[in-house]
């Protein structure tokens, strides 16, 4: 019996120190996250130096993921999750104010060594919301997506989806190299009042956002978005099949931007692309300093020769405003390598286009060059053009209008086409300026159409045409800025600096 109670003496003794070590207390990860109710809601609070991936596994629909300012967090990967509610993961901030103006007070989420983005999700992962958040890549390496919303599934319905981005702050590697911001390769994705700046290298095919499979009902709203060779882009690798093709897609009120210093320095294509898109929406941006190359690039490409499926359709480009690129539309309505399908409707109406071409701009200043495609608009833009109103190449669109337009001549006016006065019912009603003092004689160009000597005589302070035009042609020609929200109309007449968000 005493040999007994020295047993047990023995274990209790075990017990205490092992208890006192922390070998049986909670995991250290889950110590530090608080959980508090406030108004009917969880909050769970993740401290500095706490496991924030742990937080995402415990946390419900409806919670609120509460980071600490200016914490950095290790990569995570989020969960499918048997809810219909948003998890919530936000700096503890003042949610009224403008987080974007105090970005080095926002919690980040970092990449780490090893090429890991710093959010990935699960197969099927949904209903996701950050506020106020950064991502960043700290690192020396090469990371493809610093935000990954995707799978390697090709199932519709092992795509991630609702997915929601505000206020938060996009930032790549100034050491390493990112080569996207965010990989929107899921359904129901919004992002809106958000920044990403860098994404622009030497020799690298970079974005701000980007997806190519699986990509539909995204809405990208109001942000800043800064991209080396496209700062969007939809399309650009084959999805397994037609079902996967981005679609149902909004871009609206947005600046795009490739800084100044990169010029001559990081590679540089368009400001916007598509690839392989259907239902596109493209409206109230604000464009600038496409170093070289065109502002768009609307291009059918089934990009690694497996998806003949490949289309460009019902895009919806207006109200757009566009300052600095080396070209303006380079439309290809049919892969010229591999199999496609060809594009059908395409509508680009009421644009500003200012300096295509010179003025430290690399490219011939084309307004549009075209191959091949069916069912195209191009109407009531008014475009500050070097080079050639349209080039065709290659084989000739079906259904190509061109019409109401104000638009310098250039070196040739329409070139590429064997009988250029045939074309009166592509090209009616537009003003056409003799910005490079084209003699009477040389002048070969569809009848119906209004010649004027320059710029000059044309247009008034906010760009409408003066009256008298107007009368002279018998209807609304060129870009109306009535049509434009009153923040973009400000940046025409009084040009910032500063993002519109």
């Amino acid at each position: 019996m005493r040999f007994f109670n020295v047993e047990i003496f023995v274990f209790l003794c075990i017990f205490l120190f092992s208890c006192n070590a922390g070998i049986l207390s909670p995991p250290r990860g889950e110590s530090e996250i608080k959980i508090r109710e406030e108004n009917g809601k969880r909050i769970l609070q993740v401290d500095a130096d706490a496991d924030l991936q742990k937080a995402i596994e415990i946390a419900r629909g409806g919670d609120i993921i509460e980071l600490h300012p200016r914490a950095i967090y290790k990569p995570i990967k989020l969960a499918n999750k048997d809810t219909k509610d948003f998890i919530v993961i936000k700096t503890a901030l003042d949610m009224d104010s403008d987080c974007l103006k105090q970005k080095n007070a926002l919690a980040k989420i970092a990449t780490s060594e090893g090429h890991l983005s710093a959010v990935t999700t699960a197969t099927a992962a949904h209903h996701y919301r950050f506020v106020c958040v950064g991502f960043i890549h700290v690192g020396t390496d090469y990371v493809h997506n610093l935000v990954y919303i995707g799978t390697d599934s090709n199932k519709v319905n092992d795509l991630p989806h609702d997915f929601e981005f505000d206020r938060c702050y996009f930032k790549s590697s100034d050491r390493g190299i990112t080569r996207r911001g965010l990989a929107a390769n899921g359904i129901n994705i919004v992002v809106q009042n958000s920044s990403f700046e860098g994404f622009g290298y030497p020799q690298e095919e970079t974005q701000g956002i980007a997806g190519w499979t699986g990509s539909r009902n995204i809405k990208i709203l109001n942000n800043y978005i800064e991209g080396g060779a496209e700062n969007i882009m939809f399309g650009g690798s084959d999805p397994a099949s037609p079902e996967l093709i981005p679609q149902d897609i909004e871009v609206r009120g947005n600046h795009l931007n490739k800084p100044s210093a990169w010029k001559g320095r990081v590679t540089t294509k368009c400001l916007f692309e598509l690839k392989n898109a259907k239902r596109v929406i493209f409206a109230e941006n604000y464009m600038e300093n496409n170093w070289d190359g065109s502002a768009f690039r609307i291009t059918v490409r089934n990009q690694d020769g497996k998806a003949p499926f490949s289309t460009i359709e019902d895009v919806s480009i207006y109200n757009n405003v566009i300052v600095g690129s080396g070209d303006g539309i380079n439309i290809l309505g049919k892969d010229d390598q591999f199999p496609s399908q060809t594009l059908r409707g395409l509508k680009i109406t009421n644009n500003l286009f200012l300096k295509l071409g010179g003025s430290g701009f690399f490219g011939s200043g084309y307004f549009v060059q075209i191959s091949d495609g069916e069912d195209i608009l191009i109407a009531n833009n008014t475009v500050f053009n070097e080079g050639n109103i349209v080039t065709f190449h290659g084989a000739m669109p079906r259904k190509f209008v061109v019409r109401d337009n104000i638009v310098g001549h250039g070196l040739y006016g329409i070139h590429g086409h064997s009988n250029i006065r045939s074309l009166t019912n592509e090209f009616r009603n537009n003003v056409i300026v003799n910005n490079r003092k084209i003699n009477e004689s040389d002048k070969s160009f569809p009848s119906g159409n209004l010649w004027v000597e320059s710029y000059g005589s044309l247009l008034a302070e906010d760009y409408t045409v003066l009256s008298n035009f107007k009368q002279k042609i018998g209807r609304e020609v060129g870009f109306n800025p009535a049509l434009l929200p009153r923040k973009l109309v400000d940046f025409i007449v009084k040009p910032k600096t500063k993002p519109i968000i």
